[in-house]
This record gives C-alpha cells, structure tokens and sequence, in this order.
C-alpha cells in the first residue's frame, strides 16, 4: 500500500463516521418531533390498558341521564342511557342521531355513545390524532358547526395539579364524529391550574364564548375566530358551566349549582340574569346532579347524576 493510500483509508474512516453520527442525529429528530408552541399541552399520547376508574367519587359511580325539553328549561321524559359514565356532553352527528361523548368510568378514556329511541348505543372510545383512548383527555364539550363537523373542547393533560404534565384546553374537529384531528390550543393552562370542564357557543355576530368550571365559579373568555381565547371575567354563580345560542341571540348559561340552574345574557355575556331551576337538587333521590349539556336540535338534555 502506498503512503498516499494510507493518508487516504483514515480520511475515508472520518467521512464514514460523520456519516453515521448524521444518520443517528437524523433519526434522533425524526422521533421527537418539535411540538408547535401553540399545540403545547395538546400532545396526544396513548393511554395504557383501560379499566374501572377506583376513585369512590368517580366517574364509575357516575350515571348520564338524557331528558326531553322543547325550551331548554323545562324537561321530561328523563332516563338514565348511560352507567358508569360521567361529564356528558351531546351534538348531533352526521347520521343526524345525537352523539354523547362522555369519560368512561369502566374503562378511562372519553368514550362516544348514539342515542336512538330513548336508548344509548355505545359506539367506542375517542380517536384522537389517530390515536385511540387517548391518556390525560377529559370533559368533552362537542359543537356541531354549520358544516356537520363537530368541534370537540377538552381537557388535555388531566392528573394530579403539579404533576408536571402539560394542560391546556383544546379543540378538535371531525367529519365523522368519532375520529377527531386537534387544530388549536384554545386557552394555556399551567400544571397548577384547576380550571377543567370547558364549554363552547357561538355568537350570533360570529364570536365565540368559551366557559370554563374553577370548582364552583365559571370563568368566561372570548374569541373572534373560536381557536383562540382570551378570558375576561369570573362568576361566582356556579360551576361545571354549559353555554347555549338562543334562536333570538340570546346565550343561555346552565351551571351546577346543587341541582341545575340557568341564567340569561342579552349582551355576549356581559352580564347575566338568573332564569330558572332547570333540574332540582335531590331529583329521583340522587346525590349529584351536574354537568349540564344542551343538545341544541335534537330536543335533548344530557346530565350527570351519582346516588
């Protein structure tokens, strides 16, 4: 071998292993992909094996009941659909049927049922970003936008405050109903917060209101293209909130409060009237009674109860 070869070999053996050490860096990046900083706190990851949620005040315990109403304040007819269910919320789906998303206390994640001639039909559990059972997702709110999309607000990153995990509430979107793509990070929540159960109207001027539960008080924000909230005030009425459009402009405001009530706002929320009882404290013996969901369409009202 010449010493001009043997200048040569040591050079190729550096080309190679820059090569290399590029190829493991490539890879390195293609694994952990950069999150958007508008998207964090809305990372999907998978959940792990599902089961009963062992909390004794849970979810398990939880029941969803579903009522007639041609008003919104007055209901009939009302029946449990649902067991070992909780945080229900209604829209109606592409099939024209009313859809319930829900937290499964049997099995953890957000679940989807159908509701056909007073019956619920389970149709399974959450995709979200293509994944199913999605980990830390809780309290849906759906809205079914003039398109037949539904928009979904939720909860990302639910566990222990501080744990450390991302929260924020955030927005998906489907076609289908089931199969939902997150498009926005609507409010940045820190690990510490409690603010949890959002709810979704649309105005009649084209902005949307969100509501947010802080134990027993709502916290109100706004947005001009419904992606992005900004909060501006906090009541003191109740919590666990549910906001509905009137026909005549009107937002109604539905929270948990002992039993159920509702108050009014002719002005985008900028103040509030009280309305009515809409469900009783201790209505067919039950303990709980919450988390309130107005099925604008289908004359139907979703509620949670716990014995």
């Amino acid at each position: 071998m010449s010493r001009r070869d043997l200048r040569i070999c040591p050079l190729l053996r550096t080309v190679q292993l820059l090569a290399v050490l590029g190829a493991l860096v490539s890879c390195k990046v293609t694994e952990t992909p950069e999150v958007h900083p508008d998207r964090v706190g809305c990372e999907v990851r998978a959940s792990g094996p599902g089961g009963p949620i062992p909390d004794p005040n849970g979810p398990y315990y939880h029941q969803v009941v579903v009522a007639h109403t041609t008003d919104g304040v007055a209901l009939t007819g009302a029946y449990q659909a649902l067991d070992h269910a909780s945080v229900p919320d209604g829209a109606i789906g592409p099939s024209g049927h009313p859809l319930i998303y829900y937290v499964n206390g049997a099995d953890g994640p957000v679940w989807i049922a159908e509701v056909l001639h007073d019956s619920a039909q389970v149709l399974g559990p959450l995709v979200l970003d293509g994944v199913s059972r999605p980990a830390g997702v809780v309290d849906p709110d759906a809205t079914r936008l003039p398109d037949g999309r539904i928009r979904l607000a939720y909860l990302s990153g639910f566990g222990p405050p501080g744990s450390g995990a991302g929260r924020a509430i955030c927005l998906a979107e489907s076609s289908d109903g089931a199969h939902f793509t997150v498009v926005a990070r609507a409010l940045a929540l820190d690990s510490f917060s409690l603010m949890t159960d959002p709810t979704l109207a649309q105005l009649a001027d084209g902005s949307w209101l969100m509501g947010i539960s802080l134990g027993g008080w709502t916290v109100l924000a706004r947005s001009s293209d419904g992606l992005t909230f900004s909060v501006y005030d906090t009541l003191t009425v109740g919590g666990v909130p549910e906001l509905a459009r009137l026909t005549d402009g009107r937002v109604r405001l539905y929270v948990c409060r002992g039993g159920i009530e509702s108050y009014l706002s002719a002005d985008r929320g900028a103040t509030w009237v009280r309305e009515a009882t809409v469900v009783a404290a201790g209505t067919g013996g039950k303990r709980v009674i919450c988390d309130p969901s107005l099925v604008q369409g289908a004359g139907m009202f979703v509620y949670k109860t716990a014995n």
